[in-house]
């Protein structure tokens, strides 16, 4: 299943809107993805990253 997440990442001085697509089993596990994924990516802690929004596709 694949759900759409949006929101918006606090890297310090700026704050950037995400949107991002994944493949997981339930909201839950896309959103545990989503931080993952982004903190990551960025280096950044799951307090810095906001989800606004999980949809299923």
């Amino acid at each position: 299943m694949s759900f759409n997440a949006s929101g918006t990442i606090d890297l310090g001085k700026e704050t950037q809107p995400f949107e991002r697509e994944v493949d997981a089993e339930s909201e839950d596990h896309a959103r545990e993805l989503i931080y993952s994924q982004l903190g990551s990516e960025h280096g950044i802690s799951r307090a810095n990253i906001e989800i606004e929004s999980v949809e299923s596709v």
